[in-house]
C-alpha cells in the first residue's frame, strides 16, 4: 500500500512539473508574440505598409533538443521575440531607402518559423509572392547579418 502512495505522489509531482513547464513555454511565447506585434506596428509605420501582418509558427521549437543546445526551452521561446524584433527593425531601416521601401510595400505577410537545424547562426529570408518567409535561428541568438540578408532578397 505504501508503494502505491509513493507512486501516486510521484505521478502528481511529475504531472505538476510538466504543467508548469507548459505554462512557462506559453508565457514565453506570449511575450514574444507581444514583442513581434509591437515591432510589426513600427515596421508598418516606417515602411508605409498598413496591410503588413506577422505570424509565427511555433512548431519548429517543439522539435529541438534543448539538452543538446544547453538551453532552457522557455528562455529560447522568449529570446525569439527579441530576434524577430531585430529582423523587423532591420526591415524598417531598409525602408529608409525609397527603392527597398517600394518593394517592402508589396509584402502583406511576414511568416516567421524556426530553422530545421537550431544551431544554424543566421536568419534566412525567402520571398514567396507577397509573403516574406523568415526562418529564425532556433536557439534565439541574435543575427547581426539581417540587413545584408534582407537586401539579398531583392538583389
Amino acid at each position: 500500500m505504501r508503494n502505491i502512495a509513493i507512486l501516486v505522489g510521484l505521478t502528481i509531482v511529475l504531472t505538476s512539473t510538466a504543467a508548469i513547464a507548459g505554462i512557462k513555454d506559453k508565457k514565453s511565447m506570449g511575450e514574444s508574440e507581444k514583442t513581434i506585434a509591437t515591432a510589426t506596428a513600427d515596421a508598418k509605420k516606417a515602411c508605409g505598409n498598413p496591410t503588413l501582418e506577422s505570424k509565427i509558427d511555433w512548431s519548429s521549437w517543439d522539435k529541438y533538443d534543448y539538452k543538446k543546445l544547453g538551453k532552457n526551452k522557455a528562455d529560447i521561446l522568449r529570446f525569439t521575440g527579441g530576434l524577430a524584433k531585430s529582423v523587423l527593425e532591420s526591415l524598417a531601416d531598409l525602408c529608409k531607402d525609397a527603392d527597398y521601401k517600394a518593394e517592402v510595400a508589396k509584402i502583406t505577410k511576414l511568416s516567421f518559423s524556426g530553422k530545421d537545424d537550431p544551431s544554424e547562426q543566421y536568419v534566412a529570408f525567402a520571398l514567396d509572392g507577397s509573403t516574406l518567409n523568415i526562418k529564425l535561428n532556433g536557439d534565439g541568438v541574435g543575427s547581426w547579418k539581417n540587413a545584408d540578408l534582407l537586401k539579398a532578397v531583392w538583389e
